[in-house]
């Protein structure tokens, strides 16, 4: 949490050290901060923890840039993340496909489309890190309102006024 705060205020944090009731904060990559340590009596150094080291667990299945527009840009999307729970096999031979089809029930559905036809959009399937994906979109949320400049430029001068408002045509 307290990395977090310093992190706004545009420092980063890779260490801390207690000594004799007293916190000092480090400023450092947490690399620099393991290469860098001493021992010393009646103190402790607490490190950050490796942001990367957990996101092969992170991982989910995504569908890149057919998410929600993104804040005050509505023509960049994220990304869609799907939260599905299948464990997929490796492989699967034709003659284990062919078992699995024989001890199931027919399909509720039949498709009544096919990627061919020109109504249809294909879309991959991609492995991703959602904590990486919403850092490399923080750019995009900030947003400085480019998407509507042009409307609210046409509504300050012109026959509209000050304030955009227009006369009534009768």
């Amino acid at each position: 949490a307290i990395s977090t705060q310093l992190a706004r205020k545009g420092i980063e944090v890779g260490a801390f050290v207690v000594d004799q009731g007293k916190a000092y904060f480090k400023q450092c990559t947490r690399e620099e901060a393991l290469q860098a340590k001493k021992s010393k009596s009646g103190s402790t150094m607490f490190v950050l923890p490796d942001p990367n080291a957990r996101s092969d667990f992170r991982m989910m299945k995504a569908v890149k840039d057919e998410g929600m527009p993104t804040y005050k840009n509505p023509f960049l999307h994220g990304n869609l993340f799907l939260i599905i729970s299948i464990q997929f096999p490796e492989s699967l031979s034709p003659e284990a496909q062919n078992h699995i089809r024989a001890a199931l029930p027919a399909p509720l559905h039949q498709p009544k489309w096919k990627e061919s036809d020109a109504d249809v959009e294909v879309h991959k399937l991609v492995d991703l890190d959602p904590v990486q994906s919403y850092n490399s979109n923080k750019v995009h949320m900030t947003g400085g309102n480019e998407a509507y400049d042009d409307s609210d430029e046409e509504n300050r001068g012109g026959r509209g006024g000050e304030g955009g408002v227009q006369c009534h045509q009768q």
